[in-house]
């Protein structure tokens, strides 16, 4: 089993953050080591810290869970530096020495370890990353969940609009549809077309649809929908004030719905 040494501020333990890490580490094929589970209480800190990181027996890898308490903390940052030498001092460059960032930008890491690895612990696949460093090997990364529409809510003066395009296919004549309450009680305000990435002010729009309609499942709906090609450069956005719970989108034969 690699054996992986973590160190973390212990304020970043109060709600449990650091015991979550590494009880889903614990769940892999690696040894998480720290100091509640190795130090002996009642002798020095950083001489038996410093063994288990520079003993080759000890340890295999050493990763640090960078956080806003750590960069505040100066002692916090001398230590992660004074392990970072030892370790690096110890056995060479072929030690992984990697970052666990936390509400941090890589740009905000310190410069000792901006030439490491940073794995954000808001990536859906950190676990296996960390394994992955530990092992020294590459993580093998297989994207999934990915939907073949982009979705991006902007913000405007009176509320939001969203903006709707698929990734890489092509679709006319395109069509919105929201639940027909949403758009006669004012929640949803209109409509329009646009560059990607640009909120229109207005549009251009052949063969445009502004009306109720009864969807193929029943549904009382507002539509909006041009011949105007829906694709990887051009969107419709949908405006209102408080997203609506469903949101119909597609080609206008073809509608898929997004609850929200």
């Amino acid at each position: 089993m690699k054996k992986l040494w973590l160190t973390y501020a212990w304020k970043d333990n109060e709600d449990k953050d650091v015991d979550f890490i590494i009880q889903e580490l614990d769940k892999t094929d690696i040894e998480v080591r720290f100091d509640r589970r190795q130090i002996v209480p009642g002798r020095r800190l950083w001489p038996q810290i410093g063994g288990f990181i520079t003993d080759p027996r000890e340890c295999d890898a050493w990763g640090v869970l960078l956080t806003a308490n750590s960069l505040k903390s100066e002692a916090c940052i001398e230590e992660l530096c004074y392990a970072l030498d030892r370790a690096m001092g110890a056995k060479g460059e072929t030690f992984p020495v990697f970052a666990l960032l936390h509400h941090i930008a890589p740009r905000e890491m310190p410069p000792a370890l901006k030439i490491r690895l940073g794995i954000s612990l808001e990536d859906q696949d950190w676990v296996e990353r960390v394994v992955a460093a530990v092992k020294g090997v590459s993580p093998g990364f297989v994207p999934t969940g990915i939907p073949d529409f982009v979705l991006t809510e902007h913000k405007t003066g009176d509320g939001y609009c969203l903006e709707i395009r698929p990734r890489f296919e092509r679709i006319a004549p395109f069509a919105v549809a929201v639940d027909y309450d949403e758009k006669v009680s004012g929640n949803v305000t209109r409509c329009a077309l646009g560059p990607a990435n640009t909120i229109p002010t207005g549009h251009v729009a052949y063969s445009w649809i502004d009306s109720e309609t009864t969807l193929t499942d029943g549904t009382h709906a507002w539509v909006w929908g041009a011949d105007n090609e829906a694709n990887s450069s051009f969107s419709y956005y949908l405006f209102y004030k408080k997203r609506p719970k469903r949101i119909w989108f597609g080609h206008q034969q073809n509608l898929r719905m997004l609850t929200t």
